[in-house]
């Protein structure tokens, strides 16, 4: 039963009610025997939000849609890559000073590494020009990955990729529509960060299956449902895959560590996730 002296960790977003994150880390501190406990809240005002969480004390906070990119100022400190992404998702209460991080990207890449791919002098293609494309990317480059944006919307597209240039240089983009099977074979991995393929628009995909190769790692952040069509023609094509609960499972992860300073149960995080897979909504 929670009391006085129970630490306080939540999700900020808007909407958040069916958000995976208070399972999956309360599962996390049950498993430990913490006393600690995770809620869902969805403030008006992230300013306020902020404010309550050194108030009360909270003790570390997700933050979400619509909250990612309006919170960073508001942080007493940001690290290096979230302040690059220009976006926080985890943010760490250290005796009241707010300290920002983005482990979105961090929770991709160490779902890649997992399916045994190394991000060093490969070449991915990242689909998508949104805030998970710019994470996902920006991490990636970190890890010395050459990176290949793609998207419907040219100016969009080229937009991202003049931003991650001006710090990795060599970064290209594309149209999804001008990809080919000659420059897919160049490609070792492929990262879809669009919807597509999300809730309703399930007979949709981002990427034509011809363009599909065995060599290719295939990794799609959607999560609802686990196995997009993108996923099953890739698996169809002997393609390696890696579903978009895996990047939900290790930013959640990261973030547990960062707050913590303890092991993650990881096995016992997985499990909550894959058991409330049904009732999910993509946050």
């Amino acid at each position: 039963m929670p009391g006085a002296l129970t630490r306080l960790y939540c999700i900020f977003g808007n909407p958040v009610r069916h958000s995976l994150s208070p399972r999956m880390h309360n599962a996390a501190f049950s498993a430990l025997g913490m006393d600690a406990v995770y809620l869902a809240f969805e403030p008006s005002s992230i300013k306020d939000a902020l404010a309550a969480m050194r108030a009360l004390p909270i003790h570390g906070a997700s933050v979400t849609i619509p909250y990612k990119t309006p919170v960073l100022p508001l942080l007493d400190s940001v690290d290096e890559l979230a302040a690059r992404i220009g976006s926080v998702n985890t943010v760490v209460n250290r005796n009241g000073s707010l300290h920002g991080a983005n482990t979105d990207g961090r929770g991709a890449l160490t779902a890649l590494e997992r399916a045994g791919f190394s991000a060093r002098d490969k070449s991915v293609l990242v689909v998508g020009n949104g805030g998970s494309a710019r994470a996902v990317a920006f991490t990636l480059l970190a890890a010395g990955a050459r990176v290949l944006v793609a998207g419907r919307n040219e100016s969009r597209i080229a937009a991202l990729s003049a931003e991650l240039a001006a710090s990795y240089p060599g970064v290209a983009h594309r149209t999804l529509n001008s990809l080919d099977r000659a420059l897919m074979k160049d490609i070792d991995a492929i990262v879809n960060t669009t919807p597509v393929g999300m809730g309703s628009d399930t007979h949709d995909t981002p990427i034509d299956a011809s363009l599909l190769a065995s060599a290719h790692l295939v990794m799609d952040i959607v999560y609802a449902p686990p196995m997009t069509r993108l996923l099953r023609e890739a698996r169809d094509a002997g393609c390696t895959i890696v579903q978009g609960t895996d990047m939900l499972l290790y930013q959640g992860v990261l973030q547990f560590e960062l707050w913590t300073g303890m092991s993650a149960p990881v096995e016992i995080m997985r499990a909550t996730i894959i058991d409330a897979m049904p009732h999910a909504v993509p946050e």
